[in-house]
């Protein structure tokens, strides 16, 4: 019997919206996904660049070829199969091992010449990487949060939110900052009006997204919205290609015919259940 989930993300909101049946077979199903090359890089894009920011660490080079190791090492121990995993053909391993690295050295190389400064909470945290999840009104559930990085702009005497892309599409939409200074408006009792995506391949901050309209009642009210769909327990495929392509979860999926569907996907008629679990 699948759990319902207990909480929401932005991820997880977003991928709801994409395609609710991705959303049921990763959140609740607990369908086994495809490791991706490009998320285990930026994941250890995102610690690396955290540990320089908290501990100035020197050699980098060093640094990062353990981090990157270590996320290919759990690649591997989940799927023993590179041919299974998702990944550019641009972009193999051995390209990674290389473009990583340069994405950490370009932030770096911003964080010495800009005068920005790591925010530091009330509560004296510094913030980076730093726990926002919390309650907003309109929604019932916890709102999960972990931001990279809020900073203080010494020059205009205003904080921003800032997110790591490692990878090439900057941000559509204001979504995923407009969040996070809801979070952080909720537990510190601070106000964010702005938020940027730095672009770890250009090494410069993208297009900044004003976030006065948004307050933590209005983003509530969006993942309330969420959570209401959820707990209708239907999960309706989108059917779109480009998303199917993109989704880790498709093996598990009825729509696609998936090989694994009989076990994960309720709407597959020899699945246990034939139907949603709550």
């Amino acid at each position: 019997m699948n759990e319902p989930p207990t909480h929401l993300s932005h991820s997880s909101r977003e991928t709801l919206l994409r395609c609710a049946k991705a959303y049921f077979l990763s959140r609740i199903a607990k369908a086994p996904s495809r490791p991706a090359l490009w998320l285990a890089g930026g994941s250890a894009v995102h610690e690396v660049t955290e540990l320089w920011d908290r501990e100035q660490v020197a050699d980098l080079e060093a640094t990062w070829s353990i981090h990157f190791d270590r996320q290919l090492k759990e690649m591997r121990d989940k799927e023993p199969n590179e041919n299974a995993w998702r990944w550019s053909k641009t972009e193999p391993i051995e390209t990674w091992r290389s473009i990583g690295l340069q994405f950490v050295q370009t932030y770096v190389s911003w964080r010495e010449r800009a005068q920005w400064e790591i925010w530091t909470t009330p509560e004296g945290e510094p913030a980076i990487e730093l726990d926002v999840s919390g309650l907003l009104p309109g929604c019932p559930v916890e709102i999960k949060g972990y931001v990279d990085r809020v900073f203080h702009d010494p020059v205009f005497d205003k904080l921003w939110v800032l997110d790591l892309k490692s990878g090439k599409r900057p941000p559509k939409s204001a979504d995923q900052f407009a969040t996070y200074a809801a979070l952080i408006e909720v537990k510190y009792g601070v106000k964010i009006t702005d938020g940027v995506a730095f672009m770890n391949r250009q090494g410069t901050l993208g297009k900044p997204f004003n976030l006065s309209e948004h307050t933590p009642e209005s983003i509530g009210k969006v993942y309330g919205e969420a959570w209401e769909l959820i707990e209708t327990g239907e999960f309706p495929a989108n059917g779109f290609d480009r998303e199917c392509f993109i989704c880790d979860v498709s093996a598990a999926c009825y729509a696609k015919r998936g090989p694994l569907a009989a076990q994960y996907d309720p709407n597959h008629p020899d699945h246990p259940d034939h139907q949603y679990p709550f």
